[in-house]
């Protein structure tokens, strides 16, 4: 049987304990509280409108099928699949009839089967994994993505994010990292950096002015610094993106002609030093960003609001990062 690797169960885990032992307070928390508890349960693996659906039935008891369309704002159209989905996955029950009523599965229960699924289908894909890992050839000692054993060239959003999250969870003493624009899928979530803090990483950011000014950007950064990093700006171009774990790995983004992004994951441990060394000075350099001098640069003059250029497809699809889709900013 398939391992599964502890510091990403210890996430799953804490997330779902999270929502086992908050969403009580539906009854009388405000609206950012849920719409937290709903992340939180997109993170477990459930769907945005499976998301809303259940914390409807639960907040409300049972419902029929038209008064959870009501609740929620979906259409009864798309309510149905909703209702079969979560049914299968075991978050609620309910009869078949017409105007039958669904009602909610306790989240102790519900969640508990939730992660049990989704742990067994993380080992069973494992398992591919390695069956694959010796069927597949292996790439060429010139391939472009394997420049050698210390370098490697990852060149998709998604992938950027996945082992930015990695390498969070693998970090023990420090990360350093400079913020530009574009940040891809911005969002005030990020497991993998409150594990890591949990465990007692050191989290530093170098934002750049331009980025704390960015209305894509901007925001995010109060929930990036009340999660407990530390925060500096710096009056001025920082030179590129990239990300220092425990001065050993280095994970730097660049933008491509085309539009999109490209990451550099470079193991070798001088080189992460000297990249730290330039982070250290350039975060002398800088000026504590703190939250309440951000809500004084978010608020922009209409003027500058209409001349504003906009942005093309391309440039939106760069601006798409793991910071949120549990990953951070890179």
């Amino acid at each position: 049987m398939n391992r599964i690797h502890p510091d990403i169960r210890s996430a799953t885990i804490k997330s779902c304990k999270f929502v086992i032992d908050n969403l009580y307070l539906l009854y009388k928390s405000p609206d950012n509280m849920k719409l937290e508890h709903r992340l939180k349960l997109e993170q477990l693996g459930l769907s945005p409108s499976e998301a809303l659906v259940y914390l409807a039935v639960l907040h409300h008891g049972p419902l029929a099928a038209t008064a959870i369309a009501s609740e929620t704002g979906l259409p009864r159209t798309g309510v149905y699949p909703t209702l079969c989905s979560l049914v299968e996955k075991g978050l609620i029950e309910g009869g078949f009839g017409h105007g039958s009523k669904f009602m909610a599965i306790t989240p102790e229960e519900a969640l508990r089967g939730l992660i049990a699924r989704e742990e067994q289908t993380l080992s069973e894909r494992q398992q591919i994994a390695k069956e694959l890992t010796k069927a597949l050839p292996h790439l060429p000692d010139d391939a472009e993505s394997a420049l050698d054993d210390f370098v490697q060239v990852i060149r998709t959003p998604l992938l950027i994010g996945e082992r930015l999250t990695r390498l969070q969870l693998e970090a023990t003493r420090l990360v350093e990292g400079i913020v530009k624009a574009p940040i891809l899928v911005p969002s005030p979530w990020n497991p993998a950096q409150r594990t890591a803090m949990e465990r007692g990483v050191r989290y530093k950011a170098l934002y750049e002015r331009a980025a704390i000014e960015d209305p894509k950007i901007a925001p995010y950064i109060d929930s990036w610094i009340a999660g407990g990093e530390e925060a500096r700006v710096f009056d001025g171009d920082l030179p590129y993106k990239f990300v220092v774990f425990d001065q050993e790995v280095v994970l730097s983004t660049i933008i491509r002609r085309s539009g999109h992004p490209t990451a550099l994951l470079v193991r070798n441990v001088p080189y992460a030093r000297g990249i730290s060394t330039l982070f250290e000075f350039f975060w002398k350099q800088s000026k504590p960003l703190r939250r309440e001098a951000l809500k004084t640069s978010r608020a922009p003059s209409k003027t500058s609001a209409k001349s504003a250029p906009k942005t093309d497809q391309a440039s939106q699809r760069t601006s798409r990062n793991g910071r949120g889709s549990r990953h951070a900013k890179v």
